[in-house]
Parts: structure tokens; C-alpha cells; sequence
């Protein structure tokens, strides 16, 4: 899943950089190989994929070709993290899938410049070069890093897998989920068709709200929302939200209803939360969010164009004019939210 940066991250030392990994990611990645895309001697991209077993070594690598060459990828490096091998460090683990990728790559004009195998991205770990035996180095503190401050600064998240990544999503228990379920049912059975510029002006509110409520949101609100959402109109226009200042507050919300909504209604929030955290640069949040949604609701619409988006390493800029586009339609909805009447918003 590749994480594509709003801003490029200038290239400082080799250490620095493989250091910087986990702050590019959003987590430690283990048993992975990722790729660094350099442009202007600076990251510009960052994907990172399972290690393939030897047969599908060749696979793979017709994998990173689309992603790369749409992203007018020249040069790149490539880091494998992995357990060591027995014969170190004459022989590094996985040096035919690096052979296969240089390859295959340098076939289409992409240049390998850097190949680098590490044990793992914490402090200390020593790490070796696949292309010059007598290139090797030892990590500075990734926490200590200037990636690391700024990432921080903006809110975000380091974790120390991708398990502990994906477990901010996990689903609240199932007699929640089925409490809710309940509910809506009764909610979408008894009340009239909703008007969308009140249900959109609900959601706005409940984003305003997100940074001094005290506690969970209750099952009444989360039913409120999650019928909301389920409007087409109102989750698209939704995506406008991401143009402003408290798009992480929004994003907090749909990360909470990814958590929180029954199925098949989760993929609403789901999806916005892979559209939010992508379009700031986040593939591994955004990853973590669409296979909710699948799970959710299976070949769910929006879920599949953004991951088609975010597997063909789309530019973030290009979503974040869509969400510029959406935002017109949200305050026209906004707009007759506020000048219906005879609307509940219960």
C-alpha cells in the first residue's frame, strides 16, 4: 500500500533516512519490502508490501511497475526488512527478489540506485547494502528524528506494527453492533425519508463536537449518523469536509463509526476515513480502513475506486481537489438544511 506524502521529505544521510521508515509508514514494518521513490533527491513516495515467496518473486515485480511508472518514478530505493540469514553478510536474505526487482524495474527505466537490507527499523539495528558488501551502517534513533517531530506535529501516530495499526479499528463487540443494528431498523422503518441538508448539517455538527465531547458517542447518535452516512449525497458531499481546518476532527469521527456502526452501514465511514487519511498521505491508515469497508459490505462502490486510487499511487493533491469540488455541493446542501423546516433532527 503506498503512502504518497503531500510534501516531499529531503534525503539527509542513508541512516537518517532508513531510520525514517516507520514515520513514512505509520508503523514498524516486519517482514516487508518497501520502496523509497526519490525524485529530486527527495522521497516523494513510499510503498510497502509483504516479502513474496520465490515463486512469486517475478509477480511482485509486474506488481510495483504500474504504481512506479505512473507515478514518473526514475530512481528508487529498496529496503528489505527481515530476519537475518545463516551465511551474513556474504549473503542477505532475499537478494533474488532484489535481483528480480532490479530487473524488471531497470527494464522500464527505473534505476535501483540503493538496495538495503535491515533487521528491523529500531534504534541500533545495523543495516547492509545488497549492491556494495562494504556499505553498512547502524540506525540513529528513529524517535529522535526530524520526521518523527514533524509527524508528531501533525497529529500523527507511529505504531509498532501493522497489527497495532489496524487494531484502531477493531469493531466494538457484536451485541453492541447488533443493539444498533436494532435500532436503525426501527430508526429507517418509523421516521419519514430524511432531508440530506439536515442529515449533512448533523454531521457537520457532530465534527464540531468531536474535540470536547467527554466519552463514546451514544448508540441514538451513532444510529443518527449512521443513517446519515448512508445517504449518498450526504457522505459524498462529506469528502468536502477534508478541504478544511478540522479535517482531522472529521476524521477522528469517521474513524470512531468505522469502529462503532453495524454492517453493512460501517463502509459509509470506512470509506471516508480511507479517503481522509490518504489524501493527507496516510496509505497505511487508509489501507487499514478499506479492508473494514470491504469487510463491511463487499465490492462496496466508493471503497473500490479508492482503492484503485491509492493502489495506483493516485497524487493526493488530485483527491484533494475532489474534496474542494465536494465542498461546493456540501454547503448547497448546508444550505437547504438550513432553510427546510418542519425537520427533526432526533
Amino acid at each position: 500500500m503506498p503512502s504518497t506524502l503531500p510534501k516531499p521529505i529531503r534525503v539527509r544521510g542513508a541512516g537518517d533516512l532508513y531510520a525514517a521508515i516507520p514515520h513514512l509508514m505509520g508503523f514498524h514494518p516486519a517482514d516487508s519490502l518497501v520502496v523509497l521513490v526519490l525524485q529530486d533527491e527527495m522521497v516523494s513516495m513510499t510503498m510497502r508490501v509483504d516479502l513474496p515467496r520465490p515463486r512469486h518473486r517475478g509477480y511482485l515485480a509486474a506488481q510495483l511497475e504500474g504504481p512506479l511508472l505512473e507515478h514518473n518514478a526514475a530512481e528508487v530505493i529498496l529496503a528489505v526488512v527481515s530476519a537475518p540469514s545463516e551465511n551474513m553478510p556474504e549473503e542477505l536474505p532475499h537478494e533474488q527478489l532484489v535481483t528480480t526487482l532490479r530487473n524488471r524495474l531497470g527494464g522500464v527505466g527505473i534505476d535501483v540506485v540503493e538496495a538495503v537490507w535491515l533487521p528491523s527499523c529500531q534504534k541500533d539495528a545495523q543495516w547492509l547494502c545488497y549492491l556494495d558488501i562494504d556499505c553498512r551502517g547502524t540506525l540513529p534513533d528513529p524517535q529522535l528524528s526530524a520526521l518523527a517531530a514533524a509527524s508528531a506535529h501533525e497529529g500523527n501516530v507511529t505504531f509498532e506494527s501493522r497489527a497495532a495499526l489496524a487494531a484502531i479499528a477493531a469493531l466494538d463487540p457484536p451485541e453492541a453492533l447488533e443493539r444498533r443494528s436494532a435500532l436503525l431498523d426501527e430508526l429507517m422503518t418509523v421516521e419519514e425519508d430524511p432531508d440530506p441538508g439536515t442529515e449533512l448539517r448533523r454531521v457537520s455538527d457532530a465534527i464540531d463536537a468531536v474535540e470536547h465531547r467527554k466519552g463514546p458517542l451514544p448508540d441514538k447518535e451513532i444510529v443518527a449518523l449512521t443513517r446519515a452516512l448512508a445517504m449518498p449525497e450526504v457522505r459524498d458531499a462529506s469528502i468536502g469536509f477534508a478541504t478544511q481546518a478540522r479535517s482531522r476532527l472529521a476524521e477522528r469521527l469517521w474513524l470512531e463509526l468505522t469502529r462503532t456502526c453495524p454492517a453493512p452501514e460501517r463502509a459509509e465511514p470506512a470509506a471516508l476515513l480511507a479517503f481522509y487519511a490518504y489524501q493527507r498521505g496516510d496509505g497505511g491508515v487508509a489501507s487499514i480502513a478499506l479492508d473494514a469497508a470491504d469487510e463491511a459490505c463487499p465490492g462496496h462502490a466508493l471503497s473500490s475506486l479508492i482503492r484503485s486510487a491509492v493502489s495506483s499511487a493516485f497524487p493526493p493533491s488530485d483527491l484533494r481537489a475532489l474534496s474542494a469540488t465536494c465542498m461546493d455541493s456540501a454547503r448547497l446542501l448546508l444550505s437547504r438544511g438550513q432553510s427546510s423546516s418542519g425537520r427533526s433532527q432526533s
